[in-house]
């Protein structure tokens, strides 16, 4: 659509002052609706904040604030002097299945790259070395520390231990580029069978800010993972940081054996 047909389905929009709720708040739920539609697909650029107050009568602020609203749910993106673009939509995730993000992912089209930032022997914290049923003393497990990129974008950091004593051989292997459960399974015949995983809120620092092309105080989700083997011996404890903006994940409930 053209910048003209844009305009006119903000145009539609209708800001009630009489309402209880904030204009801005109106205006972050109307344009939140409409993304993703044609003409504000992932992409495409939003009309000035100027263009969008004149249009609605409201102030610019009240613009500003809506987008600002928009862009901390990963909605919307700044270009510096350019203008606000919509994001490209979360890649959304199940909570229920076991599986590696390089062959999910990849499964769906998307591009996965992975740029190794450290692959060596080391002394776990405590708290990783209980988890692999290892010596709190001692170079015991081997730690991969990534970055993952879907379509170019860093979207992941992750940081992997694992028992030295099984998965060693990984610190003569390269690991850009391939996913870890498949060389663990072909290349070392460790099978990843089942996992205990944990999904919390949290906001970046320098370093991970830095690596995911993020900014300090961002957020993200921190995804937690024990894994165990088909003979149930722990053989993986990840700490991974995603992209608030770039990830969700969903579930099926059975609402009949709730009891709710």
């Amino acid at each position: 659509m053209t910048t003209d047909e844009t305009v006119e389905r903000l145009r539609a929009i209708e800001i009630d002052p009489s309402s209880p709720v904030p204009a801005y708040y109106q205006l972050f739920e109307a344009i939140r609706a409409l993304l993703g539609l044609a003409p504000f697909a992932p992409g495409a650029k939003l009309p000035t904040e100027r263009t969008i107050a004149e249009e609605l009568g409201v102030s610019r602020q009240t613009v500003r604030h809506a987008l600002g609203r928009l862009e901390r749910e990963g909605l919307v993106f700044r270009r510096q002097g350019d203008g606000t673009y919509v994001s490209q939509p979360r890649v959304d995730g199940s909570l229920r299945y076991l599986s590696g993000f390089t062959s999910e992912l990849s499964q769906r089209g998307m591009r996965v790259r992975s740029r190794v930032l450290d692959l060596r022997l080391v002394t776990p914290p405590a708290a990783i070395a209980a988890q692999l049923e290892l010596p709190a003393t001692g170079e015991s497990a081997v730690m991969l520390r990534r970055v993952r990129s879907l379509d170019g974008t860093p979207a992941a950091l992750e940081t992997v231990w694992l028992p030295a004593d099984r998965c060693s051989p990984l610190l003569q292997m390269r690991m850009e580029d391939r996913s870890l459960y498949v060389v663990l399974r072909d290349a070392l015949g460790v099978i990843p069978h089942k996992a205990t995983e944990r999904l919390s809120a949290t906001l970046l620092d320098e370093f991970e800010a830095s690596e995911l092309d993020r900014r300090p105080g961002d957020p993200a989700l921190l995804v937690e993972r024990s894994t165990r083997d088909v003979e149930g011996r722990p053989i993986e404890a990840v700490k991974s940081l995603l992209r608030a903006d770039r990830f969700s994940f969903s579930t099926d409930l059975d609402l009949e054996q709730s009891g709710g």
